[in-house]
Order: C-alpha cells, then structure tokens, then sequence
C-alpha cells in the first residue's frame, strides 16, 4: 500500500522544477495567445485553424510550465529561447 502511494506521489510531481520564464516573457506569450483567439473567432481556412490551434496549445503548454512564478528577469546563464 505505501508502495503504491509512493509512486503515486512521485509521478504526480515534477523530478526537476522546470526553468521559469521573465515576467516580460510570460506577458508576451499570453498576449499572444490572446492574440490568437481573436483570430479564432474571425473567419479562417481549416489549415489556418488548424496552425493556430497547434500554436494556441503550444502556448497553453509554455505558459503552464514556465509562467507559474515568473521572475523578474531570466538569470544571466540560462535565457530561454521562445519557440
């Protein structure tokens, strides 16, 4: 049974922290991800849906992973780069 609840434990929790995102950036990223639902709800092709669906989850992803307790400003050593 404590076997069990310890591997429950340990998957639901990160191994590693992931690398957080400047304030700045988060603030892009969520800009355009509004950005992209504006363009949602404008007329489209379905490629068109099709790429900014594919970008809009992407951006949900980078937001819930590194925008959880933006910094300041990224450490000198580790900028990340936006896809």
């Amino acid at each position: 049974m404590r076997l069990g609840l310890s591997l429950l434990f340990l998957l639901s929790v990160p191994a590693l922290g992931a690398v957080q995102f400047s304030q700045a950036e988060c603030q892009a990223l969520n800009t355009e991800r509004l950005d992209i639902r504006k363009q949602l709800r404008q007329p489209y092709t379905a490629e068109q849906g099709e790429q900014l669906q594919a970008r809009q989850k992407k951006l949900l992803q980078l937001l819930k992973h590194h925008c959880k307790k933006p910094v300041k400003a990224p450490p000198a050593n580790e900028l990340p780069r936006l896809p």
